[in-house]
């Protein structure tokens, strides 16, 4: 039987993805833990600057499968597995960039929202249809309610309606299928023009502020902090040796002499 989850690494991209196109890529526990220790494995790999999330097929996720949770103690695995996989993509430290081929629904909605960098096909569509199975998207509410809004959350998950690529305000970039992989290679390029410890170092920042937006000092105080840290790190440094010398960086030179 194939792996339910898929890793390549090339060129410093790792490419994970989900490959049970039969059921839409739905997440199952076991697929969820697969999917957790491939992540932790990229996050610790050094040759690793950028991760790919996509589907298999024509779905990028139709979210969480529930046929497989026949008692309370297995839907509460299912649970435990899922919250487990949104909070490992979202802290992720690296950029994470989705590669959405197709319709996600549900807790596939989920995850394109934990992600950096988010490409779609322009027949790809968005779908929050739990009401209508008379549950309701719980477990991603985390995730969607701070960056869409409380209003389209409402609306989305209320209505369960399909929300076209076109109309969507929470994407990077819509193509055609033909021009998926072209646009996604041109994230990764202009990600790889980045040091690696300051996308770090902002990824953890955003996190933080936005934690804390309704704590005005507090975010001020990540925002000193972080601004301390990266004046003081080699990458600073290196960077700006780099362009007063009106030379490009190149990162991963550096990632090879130093400890980052």
């Amino acid at each position: 039987m194939s792996s339910e989850v898929l890793v390549s690494i090339t060129n410093s991209v790792a490419t994970v993805t989900l490959n049970r196109p039969k059921r839409g890529n739905a997440l199952t526990p076991s697929m969820n833990q697969q999917f957790i220790k491939i992540l932790s494995d990229l996050a610790k790999d050094p040759k690793v600057r950028i991760l790919v999330l996509t589907g298999a097929g024509k779905y990028f996720c139709s979210g969480m499968d529930l046929g497989g949770a026949g008692d309370r103690v297995e839907l509460e695995h299912s649970i435990k597995t899922a919250l487990e996989v949104f909070d490992a993509c979202y802290r992720f430290p690296k950029p994470v960039i989705a590669r959405i081929n197709g319709p996600a629904l549900g807790g596939g909605v989920g995850l394109v929202f934990t992600t950096d960098i988010r490409i779609a096909t322009d027949d790809a569509y968005f779908a929050l249809p739990e009401a209508k199975r008379g549950l309701i998207p719980a477990i991603i509410s985390q995730y969607l309610v701070p960056e869409l809004g409380v209003q389209k959350t409402r609306e989305y998950a209320m209505t369960g309606r399909n929300v076209q690529a076109a109309e969507s305000t929470f994407l990077s970039s819509v193509v055609p299928s033909s021009s998926l992989d072209a646009k996604v290679n041109e994230y990764v390029q202009m990600l790889k023009k980045a040091a690696p410890g300051a996308i770090k170092s902002i990824k953890d920042l955003v996190h933080k502020v936005a934690k804390d937006a309704a704590h005005e000092a507090r975010a001020l105080e990540d925002v000193k902090a972080a601004f301390n840290a990266m004046m003081q790190s080699d990458e600073a440094k290196y960077g700006m040796h780099e362009f007063l010398n009106k030379r490009e960086p190149n990162w991963d030179a550096l990632l090879r002499t130093s400890k980052l």
